[in-house]
């Protein structure tokens, strides 16, 4: 055996051995998230690659660190998932890619704090259904999320019967294959504040709606709330606006937001609006 083929085996024995621990620590970090006790935080640090499964957090759990989850599940499974029955979970400070929904929250009284949504293939961040309420999500990036369609992938959502005292704090969303925000069919008052949403609309090829923030659908009545946000270069998709009642016939309340260079004028719809400056 030559030298150089001694050196490509050790090379490919370090490889393998090093994928085996890679995979090893992963198996490791899904369970020990998915077997804590509430109370129990579990810090999280460095890359997780080649993630196959969803991480269902349980009540009362904090995970929280500078760590990114790449998971490869695609569109088959969520990232991060809180199932209804949960609550009290905090998420901070991490990223994930390259699962469904990156964050999907059915729970209630869930803080999701500066995480990142990149590179997803559904909605970055998103509450949904009767059980979510009283959560909050703060300081977010949702970027660069696109499904196979375009029309399905926001960066924050917040859809589907879901229920009160949901809020979304100075959070960042652009360049999502949808729109920014969406709150299909959320039965109460979504809270806004802070925030920006810009570039939406398209992404990897997909076209969606881009609009900025889109407030709600057709058959909705809710006066949702956005407050000193703004929407700005939203001209990439197919009915792109800065703000879209998008036939909520709610009294939303607009306070301070600001929206300039997108593809079409505002739709205010019934919208109280105070102190803005828009499109």
């Amino acid at each position: 055996m030559s030298y150089q083929n001694k050196i490509g085996i050790s090379l490919t024995i370090g490889l393998l051995m090093a994928g085996a621990a890679a995979v090893q620590a992963n198996n490791a970090i899904v369970a020990t998230i998915q077997a804590a006790k509430s109370g129990t935080t579990v810090s999280v640090s460095g890359t997780y690659s080649g993630i196959t499964t969803r991480i269902q957090v349980p009540s009362g759990v904090t995970v929280k660190g500078s760590a990114t989850f790449q998971f490869t599940t695609g569109a088959s499974a969520d990232g991060f998932y809180v199932p209804a029955g949960n609550s009290g979970v905090t998420l901070s400070g991490f990223t994930v890619t390259g699962a469904n929904h990156g964050i999907m929250i059915y729970g209630s009284s869930c803080s999701v704090q500066s995480c990142s949504a990149v590179g997803n293939f559904n909605t970055g961040i998103e509450l949904i259904g009767s059980s979510a309420k009283n959560n909050v999500v703060n300081n977010c990036i949702s970027k660069q999320n696109a499904d196979s369609s375009g029309g399905n992938a926001d960066g924050f959502g917040c859809k589907q019967g879901a229920s009160s005292g949901n809020k979304f704090t100075n959070c960042d969303a652009h360049q999502n294959s949808d729109d920014g925000w969406d709150l299909e069919k959320s039965v109460s008052v979504v809270v806004i504040s802070g925030c920006k949403s810009y570039s939406e609309g398209s992404w990897n090829g997909k076209t969606g709606n881009g609009n900025g923030f889109k407030l709600g659908i057709s058959g909705d009545n809710v006066a949702h709330q956005l407050l000193s946000s703004s929407a700005y270069s939203n001209t990439a998709g197919d009915s792109a606006h800065g703000i879209a009642a998008n036939h909520n016939t709610g009294k939303l309340i607009l306070t301070a937001d600001h929206t300039y260079s997108n593809k079409n004028k505002d739709d205010l719809g019934n919208a109280i609006v105070t102190n803005c400056t828009l499109q």
